[in-house]
């Protein structure tokens, strides 16, 4: 599937971050509930089909545990279904042990405090808020806001205030948090007698270990890595994620524009790349690696597309794969 060059135009993407941040290297450590929710729902539809009778549920880059527990609270039989979330940060599990979340009015998951919500809204609070016990807030900092914007005060007061909940639980049943690299995926040992998972979720984290990333070239004027392989990194990549898989098991990709559209390094042919920078020397490739990955030798076929902004014209690209072979 290439892009268009003519839906390629040179931008200043911007990323927000609104969870934990990371000490050591400033990268965000959090997500927050539902978030992309037809790719959630979608998922969950396949994962409850091909696996009736259950399996086990990879989360890489599972951040504060917030993916794995709306996953968990969409599944019909949750009871069937073993669901690792892992994350490189350790302050990020140790989040996800704690098991306490505050929800804030203005962040992206802010509509389950809400007050005024749409349909889907209210249907989405109502499934959190049945799994979900509010309490106190707690004495210890939750931290889990990182933008000024979301800590306004008028004196000691909270401008906006946070409500604050901790999984029910039966909701943390059969979840495990664990620090783990989606790199070492083959060493990771499952309760399936052929150790091997029924869905790998890597939602929002291919560009971290291409190191492609856009928020910092095009925004800040960083200079990209252009001796990293890209190709090569997400070929690597694909075929552990295809070894760890079921046949009819499925890999789920994130929205961000940076896991789609990528910086061009040497390897690239002149002929595949849309100039972007001149000066720098900065090129998009016109085609994503990581669907080229997936597309080779027949061994995944698309099955969920989604709009992915920031293209000029939006266009539509495959979140959802599934392992056929």
């Amino acid at each position: 599937m290439k892009i268009s060059i003519n839906a390629i135009r040179p931008h200043k993407p911007v990323f927000k971050s609104y969870n934990k941040i990371n000490s050591g290297n400033g990268l965000s450590a959090s997500t927050s509930f539902y978030l992309d929710i037809p790719v959630l729902k979608k998922s969950v539809e396949i994962i409850e089909k091909e696996f009736p009778k259950g399996s086990d549920i990879l989360i890489y880059a599972g951040s504060n545990g917030e993916e794995a527990l709306s996953i968990k609270t969409l599944m019909k039989n949750p009871e069937k279904y073993n669901i690792f979330s892992m994350d490189i940060f350790k302050e990020a599990i140790d989040f996800a042990k704690r098991g306490i979340y505050g929800i804030h009015p203005l962040a992206e998951d802010g509509f389950l405090i809400s007050e005024k919500q749409n349909a889907e809204e209210q249907k989405l609070s109502n499934i959190f808020h049945k799994n979900f016990t509010e309490i106190r807030k707690p004495k210890q900092n939750i931290n889990n806001l990182s933008d000024f914007i979301y800590d306004i005060k008028f004196g000691d007061k909270e401008l906006f205030s946070q409500k604050f909940f901790k999984p029910n639980d039966s909701l943390k049943r059969n979840i495990e948090f664990l620090e783990g690299d989606i790199l070492n995926i083959s060493k990771l040992h499952l309760n399936s007698a052929d150790n091997k998972a029924g869905a790998i979720f890597f939602r929002n984290a291919l560009y971290h270990i291409t190191q492609n990333d856009l928020t910092g070239v095009l925004q800040y004027g960083l200079t990209p890595n252009l001796e990293l392989n890209k190709q090569q990194v997400l070929d690597n990549l694909i075929e552990k994620v295809h070894r760890k898989l079921k046949i009819g098991g499925i890999f789920v990709l994130g929205r961000h524009l940076q896991e789609h559209l990528y910086i061009a390094d040497k390897s690239v042919p002149l002929k595949d790349t849309v100039p972007v920078d001149n000066k720098r020397g900065i090129r998009y490739m016109a085609y994503p690696p990581h669907i080229k990955a997936l597309s080779k030798n027949g061994c995944f076929k698309p099955l969920y597309e989604d709009i992915i902004h920031g293209f000029g014209n939006n266009i539509k690209l495959p979140l959802i794969w599934q392992k056929i072979k």
